[in-house]
């Protein structure tokens, strides 16, 4: 069987490969030194679209989803645990569940075989890539940000060094970033194909309840000034000017505050860029509040979705006149500026 499988024409067995899902070609690569050496020569594209890493100095966790599985779950994830004779891990697939010890080595040095596995055969275009630094899975709560950032150092810097060396950039369409501060971030972001990226979201892995975070060097990114859409967990405080947002179609912010002239800023980027069409800022009920009314004037007096969400408020835009903007907030924590159709309000009346 082996022997008519390696004697196919490459074209044909390429196919075949790729169409396996990627269980099956690491199965594959283990049946002769013909097909390993083969498959290392080719390197057959994989059927992966998804790929988490959630990283804490007990724990490694590998999920990927591969469409090329014939099951309705996907998803496949193997979890990398220190072991008193080595290394165990735990695989959790639509096969069930099941527990190994691979060898004396390291945790870390398994699960890096896995993702450089995985990564070298990632042609196609990833739907998202997450990673996530668990800073709040650490026990010591003084030095638990300094004791897994020295742990993830050698991970950071093996994924920066895969990412550098690809002949193509890894293509990625939304990447998720669980992080305390951007330079754990500036260590994968700028290796992304910047002409693939829509999204970029930003979470607080410190797990301490609202933090300020500075975003100053993400933000002269290729990958920030080309994706369309930005979320940037609650949990972080961001102080960057709003005008660094305005590229974006769809921004989601946290901030301690937001003034007058934060909002006359907002309403100026929906005037001038055509291409932004939401923009949402959270922020601390706990400072200092802003009467927005007074810069919005008369609020809409007609009916529209989630009126419990707060007033609302239309306004023109200069030279569109097919499209509104849309202001909606609950006063004290929560404003959103969107575009919306005239066609889809009925009876307006602006003032």
């Amino acid at each position: 069987m082996t022997l008519l499988l390696i004697q196919l024409p490459e074209n044909f067995l390429v196919q075949i490969m790729e169409e396996l899902d990627f269980r099956s070609l690491v199965s594959l690569r283990k049946v002769c030194h013909d097909l390993c050496n083969f498959i290392d020569d080719v390197i057959p594209s994989s059927g992966i679209s998804e790929i988490y890493v959630r990283i804490n100095t007990k724990k490694i966790s590998l999920r990927f989803m591969d469409d090329n599985i014939d099951f309705l779950d996907k998803s496949i994830q193997i979890n990398y645990h220190n072991h008193k004779k080595g290394c165990s891990t735990v695989k959790n697939s639509s096969g069930g569940k099941k527990k190994k010890r691979v060898g004396l080595e390291d945790f870390v040095i398994f699960f890096w075989q896995d993702l450089e596995t995985v990564l070298k055969h990632q042609k196609s275009i990833l739907k998202n890539f997450s990673l996530v630094l668990e800073h709040y899975e650490e026990k010591m709560l003084e030095k638990k940000d300094q004791i897994l950032t020295e742990f993830s150092k050698e991970i950071m810097e093996k994924i920066k060094e895969n990412l550098t060396s690809r002949i193509v950039p890894l293509k990625v369409k939304e990447i998720d970033f669980g992080i305390i501060d951007q330079m754990e971030m500036l260590q994968i972001l700028p290796f992304i194909d910047s002409k693939t990226v829509e999204k970029i979201s930003i979470g607080n892995s410190k797990g301490m309840g609202p933090q300020n975070i500075k975003i100053d060097d993400i933000t002269k990114l290729k990958q920030w000034k080309s994706a369309s859409e930005i979320k940037i967990n609650h949990d972080f405080y961001i102080s960057e000017p709003i005008s660094s947002f305005a590229h974006f179609q769809k921004v989601e912010i946290h901030m301690k505050m937001i003034g007058s002239d934060a909002v006359r800023v907002l309403r100026q980027i929906f005037q001038s860029s055509p291409n932004m069409d939401h923009f949402e800022i959270y922020y601390d009920p706990s400072r200092e509040r802003q009467d927005l009314r007074t810069l919005f004037g008369h609020r809409f007096d007609g009916s529209y979705e989630n009126e419990n969400g707060g007033a609302r408020w239309i306004f023109k835009i200069r030279g569109d006149p097919k499209n509104l903007i849309s202001i909606q907030t609950n006063m004290h924590s929560w404003l959103c500026l969107t575009r919306v159709k005239l066609a889809d309000i009925p009876n307006l009346r602006i003032h």
